[in-house]
């Protein structure tokens, strides 16, 4: 599952710009938070993209994503990834989309499956998600994951952003729902392709766990910022603190 899901993250990256017709534009984000839990977890390091793309059909557009992730656990390393394919239809301030992933939490691979909304207005947008998982292991019950998210440009350069989610895992790992919710800054350097962020996300099951992080992001093309649709977020973070 792994490769299957590093190669299409890899596929999906590269075949963007062909099916496009105008205004594609992206972002690549290297992340690295650090961890303080109630159970052994001390860090995270993540590697993720996004690219969107108009196509031909008129208020259709394409968006695909994917991450690597990295973490520090138990005295040991972990590795979490995703890829994801949104189809989406902008109706001018609403946009609503579909979408459909694959999804690699420590070994374990899930299809993942979802609907998303979101709204933009004047220097802000908030987005909203319903996804489930499915596990080829029959052992396992389906994951359902829900997630809001919300950003606000205060300058041209400075914006803030907020974050919601609960995830159920059913039987898989500990068993637990995981509630979550995090706050981020971000800012864009000026005359560059680059921004910063930093970020603070909490999340409570049997144990709690924060993450505090930091961001270096490439924008590139006319980039992603309000287009982005929040996809199975939650997923991959709320299985980190579910292990």
């Amino acid at each position: 599952m792994k490769k299957e899901l590093l190669g299409a993250a890899a596929l999906l990256a590269v075949v963007a710009p062909g099916i496009a017709h105008a205004d594609t534009g992206g972002s690549v984000r290297l992340t690295y938070a650090g961890a303080d839990s109630d159970a052994d977890k001390n860090g995270v390091i993540a590697l993720g993209g996004v690219v969107v793309s108009d196509l031909s059909v008129d208020h259709w557009r394409v968006q695909l994503n994917g991450s690597t992730v990295d973490t520090d656990q138990y005295g040991t390393s972990y590795a979490y990834g995703q890829a994801e394919v949104h189809a989406v239809y902008d109706a001018g301030q609403f946009q609503f989309g579909g979408f459909t992933g694959i999804s690699n939490t420590n070994g374990y691979g899930w299809w993942e499956y979802g609907v998303e909304a979101a709204m933009n207005f004047d220097r802000g947008h908030i987005a909203l998600s319903a996804a489930g998982a499915t596990s080829p292991y029959t052992s396992y019950d389906n994951i359902s994951s829900y997630a809001a998210e919300g950003s606000f440009s205060l300058t041209d350069d400075l914006h803030v952003g907020a974050t919601l989610s609960t995830t159920d895992f059913g039987n898989y790992g500990s068993g637990d729902s995981i509630n979550s919710w995090g706050l981020n800054v971000g800012y864009n350097i000026p005359d560059t392709h680059f921004s910063v962020g930093v970020g603070y996300r909490s999340s409570d099951d049997a144990n709690s766990t924060k993450f505090f992080g930091v961001s270096l992001v490439w924008n590139f093309g006319d980039g992603a910022a309000g287009r982005v649709m929040p996809g199975a977020s939650a997923l991959v973070p709320d299985a980190i603190v579910d292990q």
